[in-house]
């Protein structure tokens, strides 16, 4: 949580933040970059942060009617009228904490593993990054519902300062998004992300999720969509729309990368 400089400022415009709220879709998944952080030192790669997209109770309701869906959920619970009213019967609690509101009244519209741990949180707060980047899992609407159901699952638990993937009572950001989408039970294809040896322990940091992306473009094993890239500009004080051939190129950059970067007009 310790910034050293540009300390209350984000390169990503409040405009920005709000023309990214008819784009995004329940289940997109947001790759996140904030400069001048002290912890960037220790996490690998140009990208540090993964969250999930749940989007609001209304989006959801529009977007998951769907009979696939529907199916699903009356399997889940015969009283679940929709995926909300079966997040609300398994999960209450962290269902009221996903409608309450947050700063200056913001709807919550992502579940994020933070420092705080598995929390919901606005677009606002959590898109006030220096570059984003926003990745739609090629997977049906029930696959996506599902993830969802487990994401909820998760809220509330501690962050994993331990970066270990084999054991889920903590969690860090890019094994909610993996364990919310891990194939089985319910997720017929669902997501695999690859797992590296840190310091002894198994993890997904969130460059892989982007190099990943890089190597298995226009494969048979592309799992994602490019939907938008935000590129921060350190020197001329602002992230711009990027297209997909930056984003592809990203997850080899330098954590120095700011440094070494023209200023655009």
């Amino acid at each position: 949580d310790v910034k050293v400089w540009r300390t209350h400022h984000s390169l990503i415009s409040n405009a920005q933040i709000e023309a990214l709220k008819p784009v995004l879709q329940p289940g997109d998944v947001l790759l996140e970059r904030r400069e001048w952080y002290l912890s960037n030192i220790g996490l690998p790669g140009y990208w540090p942060h993964a969250a999930l997209y749940i989007g609001t109770e209304q989006q959801r309701r529009d977007y998951f009617s769907d009979p696939a869906v529907k199916q699903w959920v009356a399997q889940q619970d015969a009283n679940a009228q929709d995926l909300n009213g079966l997040l609300k019967l398994k999960y209450p609690q962290a269902y009221a904490l996903s409608q309450k509101p947050q700063e200056q009244a913001h709807q919550v519209r992502l579940l994020e593993a933070i420092s705080e741990g598995v929390s919901f949180t606005t677009l606002e707060h959590s898109a006030s990054a220096d570059a984003l980047m926003v990745l739609r899992p090629r997977l049906s609407k029930k696959e996506k519902a599902v993830a969802l159901f487990r994401a909820f699952h998760f809220s509330g638990r501690p962050y994993d300062f331990n970066f270990d993937f084999l054991t889920d009572a903590s969690l860090v950001c890019t094994e909610l998004v993996a364990k919310a989408y891990e194939p089985g039970d319910g997720i017929d294809k669902g997501l695999r992300f690859p797992l590296l040896d840190i310091l002894g322990r198994k993890a997904t940091p969130a460059n892989e999720i982007a190099r990943q992306f890089d190597e298995t473009y226009a494969t048979e094993q592309q799992q994602f969509d490019f939907v938008l890239f935000l590129d921060g500009h350190e020197y001329s004080d602002k992230a711009i729309e990027s297209d997909l051939a930056g984003f592809r190129a990203s997850w080899q950059r330098p954590k120095w990368h700011i440094l070494t970067q023209e200023k655009q007009p």
